[in-house]
C-alpha cells in the first residue's frame, strides 16, 4: 500500500439506516481507499453494496435521507457538508437501473450533458461523446431516443455518460449486470485503462468474478453492512470459507481448484484466472493421463429420440418497431417442442426480448407467423395467451402491485374465474415451489430482490401455464439468488413444463439449458444442444458471447491430457481429474 497515492475515500466509523427502517444497512464501517485503486465490492443482496456506493457521492444521506453516523470524506470533502453538485465533480456513479439516470431525448445529448455542464469546448464535447459511445458500442445511435434502447443498451448509455466526464472517482453499482459477456469484458477493459492511464479511482459493486480477478487491485466483502474481508483477488478467492459462508461467487477455475483441494490436493493459493487454472491442471496431470483413458462425451442430458409435439412454432418472423422503423427481428424460424428447456442468448439488442414479446402476443409479427400452444399470436388476445404462457420480466418490480405476496399470486387465478378452493390450492402450490410460505403476508416491494423475483414466478405458476418464459430472471441477483431462480425453472422443466429463458450468465446456460438458440443482429446464428453450441467458441463470439470459464478451460487444456473438451460444469471436469490423480497414488 505504501506505493499508492493519498487516501481519496475515507469512511470513519460509518453507520447508516434508511428512513423508516429499524435495521442498520451499514454498521461501524471503517475503510480507506487510495487514489488510483481499482476496488471490487462483493456480497450477497442486502449486504450493503448499493448503500455503500450511494454514500460516496452524497446521494446518501443528502437525497435519500435517513440516519448517517460517522464521517464520509471524498478527496477531503465531507459528504454531509458538501452538496451533491459539488461531489459530482469528484464522483461519477452508474446505478444498477439505468432508467433512473437517463432523461434527455437522444443518446448523443445524454452523453454530452455532463461535459456540457463542465463547460468543455464544443470540440472537447464532440471528442468525448464520440469516444465514450465507441467504448460502449453505441456508435451510430446518437439520434436514437434512450427509451427505444434495449435494457442492456440503456445501461451502456449510462456508463458512457459518466465516462465522458472522466471524474476522479467512478462508482459502478452492478453497472454491468445487464450487459452481454463481451460487453462486460470491453467495459472493464476500458475502465481499467482509465484507472491505469489517468489514475482514476474505480469502485465497482459486482459479482463478475472471472472478469474482476484479472483487473482488480482489491476486493472488499460486505455482509449485513459490515466489512468481513479485505484483500487482493488472490487472497480473497483463495479463502474458500468466504465463498461458503457469504456465497461470494469465485471464478470457476478457483472453484475447480477448491474442489481438488477439498479432495486432498495441496495448494498455497488457488488459481484465479483462466491462464493460472490451465497451467495448474496441466502441471498436475501432465504425463498421468491419456486420451484413451477418458470418455470425451459431455454429461449433458441427451435429446430424446422420440420428439414431443411442437408447442412453439416461429415461422419466418419479422418485427419492425414503429415509428422508428427499427427492424429488430429478421426472418427468424424455430420450433420448440413440449417439455424442452431452452436458453435464448445473444448480445444486447440482438432481438431476444423482441422474440419473447412476440411469443406472448405483446408484439404482433410484422411478417411471418408465431403459433404458441396452438394459438396464432397474430389473431389471439394477450389475455388468452396468459392461460398458456407464464412470463417473468427481468425487473420483477414492473409486475408487482398487490399489498401482500398471497394477494399477488392469487390475482391471476381469480381473474380466470376459478373457485376459491382452486385458487387457494394453486397459491399454496406456488408458494411451496418457490419457497415463500413464510412470506405470504409480506408487502412484495419490501422483499429482497430474490424474493421479489420468486413472487413474480409464483404468480405466473398460479395460472398453471404450459410454458414458462423468463426474460433475464437473474439480472441483479446474487450467486444464491441466481441458482435459486434457475433451480425453480429446472424443477418446472422436470414436471414437464416448457421453459424458455434469456440470460447473459453463460455458466447458468451451461448448467441448466438443454438447448441453446444464439441470436445476432436479429437473426439466428446457431441452434442446438448446449455442448455443441459452446464447442464453437469462434462462432458464438460473433454474437458477443463468451463460453463459461470452465468450458474455456477444458478447450484450452492440452488435448493429450484426454479430458472433456467442452465441460459444462465444474463437476464435469473435476470428476475425471480426481479419478486420474487418485489412480496415481
Amino acid at each position: 500500500m505504501s506505493s499508492l497515492k493519498n487516501t481519496i475515500i475515507k469512511l470513519d466509523d460509518i453507520s447508516y439506516r434508511y428512513p423508516r427502517s429499524k435495521r442498520w444497512a451499514i454498521l461501524h464501517l471503517n475503510l480507506e481507499i487510495h487514489q488510483g485503486e481499482f476496488v471490487a465490492i462483493m456480497g450477497e443482496n442486502g449486504a450493503g453494496k448499493s448503500t455503500f456506493c450511494q454514500m460516496l457521492n452524497g446521494i446518501i444521506p443528502n437525497s435519500i435521507g435517513g440516519s448517517l453516523n460517522g464521517q464520509v470524506l471524498i478527496n477531503g470533502l465531507d459528504t454531509q457538508k458538501s452538496g451533491i453538485a459539488q461531489l459530482a465533480t469528484q464522483v461519477g456513479i452508474v446505478l444498477e437501473d439505468p432508467e433512473t439516470q437517463l432523461f434527455t431525448t437522444s443518446v448523443g445529448s445524454e452523453v454530452a450533458f455532463g461535459p456540457e455542464n463542465l463547460c468543455q469546448s464544443p470540440e472537447e464535447i464532440h471528442q468525448n461523446v464520440k469516444w465514450a459511445l465507441d467504448v460502449v458500442r453505441l456508435s451510430g445511435l446518437e439520434d436514437r431516443m434512450p427509451s427505444a434502447l434495449s435494457g442492456g443498451q440503456k445501461q451502456r448509455l449510462a456508463i458512457a455518460a459518466n465516462i465522458a466526464m472522466r471524474p476522479n472517482i467512478l462508482v459502478l453499482d452492478e453497472a454491468t449486470s445487464q450487459l452481454d459477456p463481451v460487453g462486460v469484458e470491453e467495459v472493464l477493459s476500458v475502465v481499467r485503462e482509465l484507472n491505469k492511464k489517468y489514475g482514476m479511482t474505480i469502485i465497482m459493486a459486482t459479482d463478475a468474478s472471472e472478469m474482476i480477478a484479472r483487473v482488480m487491485d482489491r476486493i472488499i466483502v460486505l455482509d449485513k453492512g459490515c466489512m468481513v474481508a479485505d484483500g487482493t483477488p488472490k487472497e480473497i478467492f483463495s479463502q474458500t470459507d468466504i465463498f461458503k459462508k457469504y456465497m461470494i461467487r469465485s471464478p470457476q477455475v478457483t472453484q475447480l481448484a477448491a474442489t481438488l483441494k477439498d479432495s486432498g490436493q495441496e495448494y498455497t493459493y488457488l488459481p484465479i484466472t483462466l491462464e493460472e487454472g490451465c497451467e495448474d491442471i496441466t502441471q498436475r496431470l501432465d504425463g498421468k493421463v491419456n486420451a484413451s483413458s477418458v470418455q470425451l462425451n459431455s454429461t449433458e442430458i441427451p435429446i430424446e429420440d422420440t420428439t414431443p409435439e411442437p408447442i412453439i412454432v416461429v415461422d419466418h418472423l419479422d418485427f419492425t418497431y414503429q415509428p422508428l422503423n427499427v427492424r429488430a427481428v429478421k426472418d427468424v424460424s424455430f420450433t420448440i417442442h413440449k417439455g424442452e428447456f431452452v436458453a435464448l442468448i445473444g448480445q444486447n439488442g440482438s432481438g431476444k426480448t423482441t422474440v419473447l414479446k412476440n411469443l406472448l402476443g405483446l408484439n404482433k409479427p410484422t411478417k411471418g407467423t408465431v403459433t404458441v400452444a396452438g394459438l396464432d399470436i397474430g389473431q389471439s388476445a394477450v389475455a388468452d395467451m396468459a392461460k398458456h404462457v407464464g412470463f417473468v420480466l427481468q425487473n420483477p418490480d414492473q409486475q408487482l402491485f398487490a399489498d401482500t405476496v398471497e394477494e399477488e399470486i392469487s390475482y391471476g387465478p381469480r381473474n380466470l374465474g376459478l373457485d376459491q378452493a382452486v385458487i387457494q390450492e394453486r397459491v399454496e402450490q406456488a408458494l411451496q415451489l418457490v419457497g415463500l410460505e413464510d412470506k405470504r403476508k409480506e408487502f412484495p416491494p419490501a422483499l429482497s430482490k430474490g424474493d421479489r423475483a420468486k413472487t413474480v414466478i409464483a404468480s405466473a405458476l398460479a395460472l398453471n401455464p404450459e410454458i414458462i418464459i423468463l426474460d433475464e430472471p437473474t439480472t441483479g441477483q446474487d450467486y444464491r439468488g441466481c441458482h435459486q431462480v434457475m433451480q425453480i425453472a429446472n424443477s418446472l422443466h422436470e414436471q414437464g413444463k416448457t421453459v424458455v429463458f434469456v440470460t447473459h450468465h453463460m455458466a447458468l446456460v451451461a448448467e441448466y439449458a438443454r438447448r441453446v438458440i444464439v441470436m445476432s443482429g436479429g437473426k439466428i446464428l446457431l441452434d442446438g444442444p448446449t455442448s455443441s453450441i459452446f464447442n464453437q467458441p469462434e462462432v458464438v463470439r460473433q454474437a458477443y458471447i463468451i463460453p463459461p470459464q470452465i468450458t474455456e478451460l477444458g478447450q484450452q487444456l492440452p488435448e493429450g491430457l484426454g479430458l472433456p473438451r467442452t465441460p459444462l460444469s465444474i463437476k464435469e471436469l473435476a470428476g475425471p481429474i480426481l479419478e486420474y490423480l487418485n489412480m496415481q497414488k
